[in-house]
């Protein structure tokens, strides 16, 4: 990998449970192989989206912009682009679910949230609000509405993203302002190892999927397996696939 060093690695990226680990072999070696343009083809049209090369791939990826005006922006696991479509994935291994919104937590004083979306003050900065990150300037809720059968004037208790849904939006509403000031369909999809016992194997999605609004971004969810399945199918003359499986499969019986 040309950027190896500059690649933001996570502080547990050396342990054999790391998802950043695991999405550097699979999409990092799809990045870097002849037939990258062939397999990511192959995905899109597994996920129904637009094929169609050239493609780009960019592990941990950032809106450069920031256009929701986040504090730090976020950092996606990979982002995928061909003429027509963004796809934003978001890879999991052995974690339990996504990340929850900080305004909850009281670790570094009063939460500046109570967990509802209603009317109320941030006890640290004095800022009134529904939530405290719109208090911020972040703008997460001016998407929301367009993304989720959610509305941002009506009080929510409690809020629907205080919870392990905050990640998943937070992705959802980030691809849908980037695809729109580019030009192209915005996609997220969730990559997940499918084994007895990882909790993403069997998480159930379909109270999230009842509250996404048609029309708009489209949300996905895939294992690596699969992932390297369609490899393997798109580009058959490669050996790094059965041998990347093998690493793969060695990787998931250590964690």
């Amino acid at each position: 990998m040309s950027d190896w060093d500059e690649l933001p690695w996570h502080p547990g990226a050396y342990l054999a449970r790391s998802s950043q680990a695991l999405t550097v072999d699979v999409f990092g070696t799809i990045r870097q192989s002849p037939s990258r343009d062939d397999v990511l083809d192959a995905l899109a049209q597994e996920l129904g989206l637009p094929i169609g090369g050239p493609w780009s791939l960019k592990l941990e990826a950032n809106d450069s912009l920031n256009l929701l005006h986040e504090v730090q922006p976020s950092q996606m696991d990979v982002a995928l682009r061909n003429s027509k479509v963004l796809l934003f994935v978001e890879c999991k291994f052995t974690e339990w679910d996504g990340g929850t919104c900080s305004q909850t937590k009281s670790s570094k004083g009063p939460a500046q949230c109570t967990g509802n979306y209603e009317n109320q003050t941030n006890p640290r900065n004095g800022l009134p609000g529904r939530c405290a990150l719109a208090a911020k300037g972040i703008r997460y809720w001016d998407l929301i509405p367009e993304v989720f059968d959610i509305r941002a004037d009506e009080d929510h208790r409690p809020c629907p993203f205080a919870g392990p849904w905050y990640q998943w939006m937070r992705i959802l509403t980030i691809c849908t302002a980037v695809a729109r000031r580019e030009g192209l369909q915005p996609a997220v999809a969730v990559v997940y190892v499918d084994r007895k016992g990882l909790a993403m194997a069997h998480k159930d999605w379909t109270p999230f999927r009842a509250v996404l609004r048609g029309g708009g971004v489209s949300f996905h969810t895939l294992t690596f397996q699969r992932v390297l399945e369609l490899a393997a199918q798109s580009a058959p003359q490669d050996q790094v696939w059965p041998e990347l499986r093998a690493w793969v499969e060695t990787k998931i019986e250590l964690a």
